[in-house]
Protein backbone atom coordinates (compact mmCIF):
# COMPACT_ATOMS: atom_id res chain seq x y z
CA UNK A 1 0.00 0.00 0.00
CA UNK A 2 1.15 3.37 -0.87
CA UNK A 3 2.10 5.53 2.16
CA UNK A 4 -0.30 8.63 0.78
CA UNK A 5 -3.37 6.22 0.24
CA UNK A 6 -4.60 4.84 3.24
CA UNK A 7 -8.35 4.82 4.03
CA UNK A 8 -10.12 4.53 6.92
CA UNK A 9 -13.42 4.92 9.07
CA UNK A 10 -12.94 5.92 12.54
CA UNK A 11 -15.10 4.39 16.03
CA UNK A 12 -15.52 4.50 19.21
CA UNK A 13 -15.68 1.59 21.51
CA UNK A 14 -16.07 0.79 25.66
CA UNK A 15 -16.22 -2.94 27.54
CA UNK A 16 -19.84 -3.94 27.13
CA UNK A 17 -19.68 -3.79 31.57
CA UNK A 18 -18.47 0.06 31.36
CA UNK A 19 -20.71 1.80 28.64
CA UNK A 20 -18.93 5.31 27.33
CA UNK A 21 -19.89 7.71 24.80
CA UNK A 22 -18.13 10.50 23.21
CA UNK A 23 -18.68 14.22 23.67
CA UNK A 24 -16.22 14.93 20.70
CA UNK A 25 -13.13 13.82 19.60
CA UNK A 26 -10.49 14.52 16.37
CA UNK A 27 -7.77 13.02 14.94
CA UNK A 28 -5.08 15.77 13.84
CA UNK A 29 -1.32 16.03 12.61
CA UNK A 30 1.85 15.95 14.36
CA UNK A 31 1.48 20.30 14.60
CA UNK A 32 -2.53 19.79 15.45
CA UNK A 33 -2.91 22.48 12.90
CA UNK A 34 -4.71 20.10 10.73
CA UNK A 35 -7.77 17.91 11.66
CA UNK A 36 -7.14 14.37 10.24
CA UNK A 37 -11.01 13.01 10.76
CA UNK A 38 -13.40 12.80 13.83
CA UNK A 39 -13.65 10.14 15.93
CA UNK A 40 -16.81 8.60 15.29
CA UNK A 41 -19.94 9.63 17.67
CA UNK A 42 -22.80 6.95 17.56
CA UNK A 43 -24.41 7.32 20.89
CA UNK A 44 -23.81 5.42 23.89
CA UNK A 45 -20.68 2.62 22.94
CA UNK A 46 -20.77 -0.81 24.78
CA UNK A 47 -19.65 -2.93 22.12
CA UNK A 48 -17.11 -5.04 23.62
CA UNK A 49 -13.39 -4.42 24.18
CA UNK A 50 -12.24 -7.20 21.60
CA UNK A 51 -14.42 -5.37 18.81
CA UNK A 52 -14.72 -2.24 17.06
CA UNK A 53 -18.01 0.44 17.55
CA UNK A 54 -20.20 1.85 15.38
CA UNK A 55 -19.33 3.55 12.47
CA UNK A 56 -20.95 7.31 12.10
CA UNK A 57 -19.53 8.80 9.14
CA UNK A 58 -15.98 9.85 10.48
CA UNK A 59 -12.91 8.63 8.75
CA UNK A 60 -9.34 9.65 6.94
CA UNK A 61 -7.24 9.57 4.07
CA UNK A 62 -4.14 10.46 6.01
CA UNK A 63 -1.94 9.21 9.15
CA UNK A 64 -2.95 10.81 12.13
CA UNK A 65 -0.27 12.24 14.50
CA UNK A 66 -2.72 13.43 17.31
CA UNK A 67 -5.98 12.69 19.55
CA UNK A 68 -7.57 14.72 21.09
CA UNK A 69 -10.97 13.33 22.87
CA UNK A 70 -13.71 13.97 25.64
CA UNK A 71 -15.80 11.48 26.86
CA UNK A 72 -17.90 10.48 29.52
CA UNK A 73 -17.74 6.73 31.33
CA UNK A 74 -20.90 5.99 32.83
CA UNK A 75 -20.46 3.60 35.44
CA UNK A 76 -17.73 5.87 37.01
CA UNK A 77 -19.77 8.81 36.84
CA UNK A 78 -16.71 11.06 35.10
CA UNK A 79 -16.11 12.63 31.94
CA UNK A 80 -12.44 11.87 30.83
CA UNK A 81 -10.29 13.96 27.98
CA UNK A 82 -7.30 12.74 26.74
CA UNK A 83 -4.96 15.16 24.46
CA UNK A 84 -1.82 12.87 23.03
CA UNK A 85 0.59 11.73 20.78
CA UNK A 86 0.00 9.04 18.56
CA UNK A 87 2.88 7.19 17.10
CA UNK A 88 2.53 7.90 13.19
CA UNK A 89 5.01 5.91 12.31
CA UNK A 90 3.62 2.42 13.82
CA UNK A 91 0.32 3.40 12.14
CA UNK A 92 2.00 3.64 8.77
CA UNK A 93 4.37 1.01 9.36
CA UNK A 94 0.68 -1.69 10.23
CA UNK A 95 -0.79 -0.25 7.13
CA UNK A 96 2.52 -0.83 4.66
CA UNK A 97 2.39 -4.20 6.84
CA UNK A 98 -0.91 -5.17 6.36
CA UNK A 99 -2.22 -9.37 6.35
CA UNK A 100 -3.11 -11.92 4.51
CA UNK A 101 -6.53 -12.67 3.63
CA UNK A 102 -8.43 -16.15 1.59
CA UNK A 103 -9.09 -14.67 -1.58
CA UNK A 104 -11.60 -15.70 -4.29
CA UNK A 105 -11.52 -19.46 -5.69
CA UNK A 106 -8.93 -20.18 -8.11
CA UNK A 107 -9.17 -22.28 -11.42
CA UNK A 108 -7.65 -24.98 -9.47
CA UNK A 109 -10.63 -24.91 -6.58
CA UNK A 110 -8.12 -23.16 -4.19
CA UNK A 111 -8.57 -20.35 -2.24
CA UNK A 112 -5.24 -18.50 -2.28
CA UNK A 113 -4.56 -16.42 0.23
CA UNK A 114 -3.99 -12.18 -0.90
CA UNK A 115 -2.67 -9.44 0.85
CA UNK A 116 -5.02 -7.02 2.20
CA UNK A 117 -4.93 -4.17 4.76
CA UNK A 118 -6.55 -2.36 7.39
CA UNK A 119 -9.72 0.08 6.96
CA UNK A 120 -11.04 1.03 10.68
CA UNK A 121 -9.27 2.74 13.22
CA UNK A 122 -10.51 2.50 16.80
CA UNK A 123 -10.28 4.39 19.88
CA UNK A 124 -11.20 2.00 23.01
CA UNK A 125 -12.47 3.71 26.66
CA UNK A 126 -12.20 1.60 29.81
CA UNK A 127 -12.61 2.75 33.33
CA UNK A 128 -9.74 4.61 34.88
CA UNK A 129 -9.18 6.93 32.18
CA UNK A 130 -7.33 3.81 30.15
CA UNK A 131 -7.88 4.75 26.17
CA UNK A 132 -6.64 2.22 23.59
CA UNK A 133 -6.11 2.71 19.93
CA UNK A 134 -6.15 -0.25 17.06
CA UNK A 135 -6.31 -0.81 13.50
CA UNK A 136 -8.68 -3.41 12.44
CA UNK A 137 -10.20 -5.11 9.03
CA UNK A 138 -10.91 -8.44 8.19
CA UNK A 139 -10.65 -10.16 11.37
CA UNK A 140 -7.43 -8.98 11.74
CA UNK A 141 -6.67 -6.18 14.85
CA UNK A 142 -3.57 -4.43 16.33
CA UNK A 143 -2.76 -2.20 19.18
CA UNK A 144 -1.68 0.82 18.10
CA UNK A 145 -1.02 2.26 21.74
CA UNK A 146 -2.41 2.64 24.90
CA UNK A 147 -3.20 6.40 26.32
CA UNK A 148 -4.13 7.78 29.67
CA UNK A 149 -7.31 10.33 29.82
CA UNK A 150 -7.76 12.61 33.10
CA UNK A 151 -11.11 13.31 34.49
CA UNK A 152 -12.11 16.57 33.76
CA UNK A 153 -15.59 19.02 34.35
CA UNK A 154 -17.48 19.17 31.77
CA UNK A 155 -21.05 20.92 32.09
CA UNK A 156 -23.77 18.14 31.33
CA UNK A 157 -25.76 20.69 29.88
CA UNK A 158 -23.13 21.13 27.03
CA UNK A 159 -23.00 17.61 26.28
CA UNK A 160 -26.58 16.88 26.44
CA UNK A 161 -29.10 17.19 23.09
CA UNK A 162 -31.21 19.12 25.18
CA UNK A 163 -30.43 20.91 28.22
CA UNK A 164 -32.07 20.50 31.37
CA UNK A 165 -31.28 23.52 33.28
CA UNK A 166 -32.83 22.20 36.58
CA UNK A 167 -31.27 18.51 36.70
CA UNK A 168 -27.90 18.65 38.88
CA UNK A 169 -24.84 17.26 37.69
CA UNK A 170 -25.05 14.94 40.33
CA UNK A 171 -28.51 13.53 39.26
CA UNK A 172 -26.98 13.52 35.69
CA UNK A 173 -24.40 10.86 36.55
CA UNK A 174 -26.75 9.24 39.12
CA UNK A 175 -29.70 8.85 36.30
CA UNK A 176 -27.60 7.56 33.28
CA UNK A 177 -25.61 5.36 36.00
CA UNK A 178 -28.63 3.49 35.91
CA UNK A 179 -30.06 3.65 32.73
CA UNK A 180 -26.90 2.61 31.20
CA UNK A 181 -24.81 0.66 33.05
CA UNK A 182 -26.35 -3.26 33.20
CA UNK A 183 -28.03 -3.99 36.47
CA UNK A 184 -25.59 -7.23 37.47
CA UNK A 185 -22.49 -5.15 37.06
CA UNK A 186 -24.22 -2.34 39.53
CA UNK A 187 -24.39 -4.72 42.29
CA UNK A 188 -21.25 -5.74 41.46
CA UNK A 189 -19.11 -1.99 41.38
CA UNK A 190 -21.53 -1.86 44.63
CA UNK A 191 -20.43 -4.45 46.64
CA UNK A 192 -16.18 -5.21 44.76
CA UNK A 193 -15.90 -1.58 43.22
CA UNK A 194 -14.61 -1.10 39.50
CA UNK A 195 -12.42 -3.37 38.61
CA UNK A 196 -9.10 -1.04 37.87
CA UNK A 197 -6.49 -2.50 35.47
CA UNK A 198 -8.28 -5.28 34.70
CA UNK A 199 -7.57 -3.94 31.41
CA UNK A 200 -3.80 -3.03 31.89
CA UNK A 201 -3.79 -6.60 32.63
CA UNK A 202 -5.20 -7.89 29.05
CA UNK A 203 -2.63 -6.32 27.93
CA UNK A 204 0.05 -8.72 29.40
CA UNK A 205 1.82 -10.66 27.10
CA UNK A 206 3.22 -14.32 27.05
CA UNK A 207 5.25 -16.38 24.94
CA UNK A 208 2.67 -19.96 23.85
CA UNK A 209 1.22 -21.30 20.83
CA UNK A 210 -1.73 -23.78 20.54
CA UNK A 211 -1.06 -27.22 20.19
CA UNK A 212 -3.41 -30.38 19.06
CA UNK A 213 -3.72 -33.70 20.97
CA UNK A 214 -5.81 -35.79 18.81
CA UNK A 215 -6.50 -39.33 19.54
CA UNK A 216 -6.66 -39.18 15.63
CA UNK A 217 -2.85 -39.43 14.70
CA UNK A 218 -3.28 -38.13 11.00
CA UNK A 219 -4.99 -34.84 12.66
CA UNK A 220 -3.21 -31.40 12.95
CA UNK A 221 -4.17 -27.79 13.17
CA UNK A 222 -4.39 -26.21 9.97
CA UNK A 223 -5.56 -22.38 10.76
CA UNK A 224 -6.61 -20.36 13.53
CA UNK A 225 -8.95 -17.74 14.06
CA UNK A 226 -8.25 -15.69 17.40
CA UNK A 227 -9.92 -12.63 19.50
CA UNK A 228 -7.55 -11.88 22.20
CA UNK A 229 -8.53 -10.13 25.39
CA UNK A 230 -6.46 -7.55 24.65
CA UNK A 231 -8.66 -6.21 21.68
CA UNK A 232 -5.89 -7.77 18.87
CA UNK A 233 -7.18 -10.44 16.82
CA UNK A 234 -5.42 -12.51 13.82
CA UNK A 235 -5.45 -15.24 11.23
CA UNK A 236 -2.73 -18.02 11.38
CA UNK A 237 -3.43 -19.16 8.80
CA UNK A 238 -1.18 -22.38 8.09
CA UNK A 239 0.35 -24.94 9.81
CA UNK A 240 3.42 -23.77 10.23
CA UNK A 241 2.45 -20.12 11.57
CA UNK A 242 0.32 -22.10 14.05
CA UNK A 243 3.04 -24.59 15.51
CA UNK A 244 5.31 -21.41 16.41
CA UNK A 245 5.55 -19.99 19.69
CA UNK A 246 4.37 -16.05 19.74
CA UNK A 247 3.93 -13.52 22.57
CA UNK A 248 0.54 -12.71 22.66
CA UNK A 249 -1.97 -11.51 24.96
CA UNK A 250 -4.30 -14.51 26.61
CA UNK A 251 -7.76 -15.36 23.81
CA UNK A 252 -10.58 -14.49 24.60
CA UNK A 253 -12.68 -16.26 22.04
CA UNK A 254 -10.63 -19.15 19.29
CA UNK A 255 -12.25 -21.25 16.16
CA UNK A 256 -9.88 -24.07 15.79
CA UNK A 257 -9.54 -25.40 12.18
CA UNK A 258 -8.53 -29.07 12.05
CA UNK A 259 -8.05 -31.50 9.12
CA UNK A 260 -11.83 -32.73 8.71
CA UNK A 261 -13.42 -30.23 12.11
CA UNK A 262 -14.01 -27.41 13.77
CA UNK A 263 -14.56 -26.29 17.20
CA UNK A 264 -15.07 -22.23 18.52
CA UNK A 265 -13.92 -22.29 22.36
CA UNK A 266 -14.20 -19.19 24.74
CA UNK A 267 -11.83 -18.52 27.16
CA UNK A 268 -12.46 -17.24 30.68
CA UNK A 269 -9.99 -14.34 31.96
CA UNK A 270 -10.15 -15.09 34.95
CA UNK A 271 -8.77 -18.67 34.85
CA UNK A 272 -6.47 -17.99 32.37
CA UNK A 273 -4.41 -14.82 33.95
CA UNK A 274 -4.19 -17.31 37.10
CA UNK A 275 -2.49 -20.13 34.92
CA UNK A 276 -0.41 -18.39 32.57
CA UNK A 277 0.78 -15.92 35.16
CA UNK A 278 1.60 -18.71 37.32
CA UNK A 279 3.55 -20.45 34.86
CA UNK A 280 5.66 -17.74 34.32
CA UNK A 281 6.22 -17.27 37.73
CA UNK A 282 7.91 -20.58 37.84
CA UNK A 283 9.07 -21.17 34.55
CA UNK A 284 10.02 -17.31 33.38
CA UNK A 285 11.96 -18.11 30.47
CA UNK A 286 10.16 -20.81 29.06
CA UNK A 287 7.61 -20.82 26.32
CA UNK A 288 3.89 -22.26 27.12
CA UNK A 289 1.61 -24.89 25.26
CA UNK A 290 -2.01 -24.71 25.61
CA UNK A 291 -3.36 -28.38 24.69
CA UNK A 292 -6.33 -29.01 22.82
CA UNK A 293 -7.49 -32.56 23.52
CA UNK A 294 -10.77 -33.37 21.81
CA UNK A 295 -13.12 -35.80 22.86
CA UNK A 296 -15.00 -38.56 20.73
CA UNK A 297 -16.21 -37.27 17.58
CA UNK A 298 -14.47 -33.72 18.56
CA UNK A 299 -18.03 -32.47 19.87
CA UNK A 300 -16.78 -31.85 22.87
CA UNK A 301 -12.48 -30.87 24.17
CA UNK A 302 -10.53 -30.81 26.79
CA UNK A 303 -8.40 -27.69 27.36
CA UNK A 304 -4.98 -27.94 29.52
CA UNK A 305 -1.99 -25.04 29.89
CA UNK A 306 1.20 -27.03 29.87
CA UNK A 307 5.06 -25.72 30.65
CA UNK A 308 7.94 -28.17 31.03
CA UNK A 309 5.99 -30.96 33.22
CA UNK A 310 3.47 -28.85 34.65
CA UNK A 311 0.14 -29.41 33.08
CA UNK A 312 -3.06 -27.57 34.34
CA UNK A 313 -6.15 -28.22 33.10
CA UNK A 314 -9.29 -25.45 32.19
CA UNK A 315 -12.19 -25.54 34.17
CA UNK A 316 -13.79 -22.28 32.76
CA UNK A 317 -13.82 -22.85 28.76
CA UNK A 318 -16.72 -22.48 26.73
CA UNK A 319 -17.69 -24.76 23.81
CA UNK A 320 -19.73 -22.53 21.58
CA UNK A 321 -19.89 -24.66 18.57
CA UNK A 322 -18.08 -28.12 17.22
CA UNK A 323 -18.79 -29.19 13.62
CA UNK A 324 -17.64 -30.77 10.72
CA UNK A 325 -16.95 -35.18 9.92
CA UNK A 326 -16.19 -35.93 13.64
Amino acid sequence: MDKEQVSYSTTFSAPREYPAEVYYGYFANKEKTKIVSGVSKAGMANDSWQYDGAKAGQGGSSIPAHLHLVYVAYAEKKFYEVDAALPSDKISALFQEGFFIEGEIDTDGNYPWVPASYNVLTVGAAPGGVVVVWLSGNHHRREVCRLQAKEVEIDKNKFLPYPDLKESQQDFFESLFKITVPKPVQLAIEEKGIPYGLWDKYRLKYRYRFVLDSYKEDDYLVQIYRINYNGEREYLKDSTEVGQYKNDAIPYNVTFSFYKNNTEITFDDTELMKVFSELKRQYPNDPIDVVIRPKFRYKDFEIFVQCRDKRIQLKKIVIERAWGIG
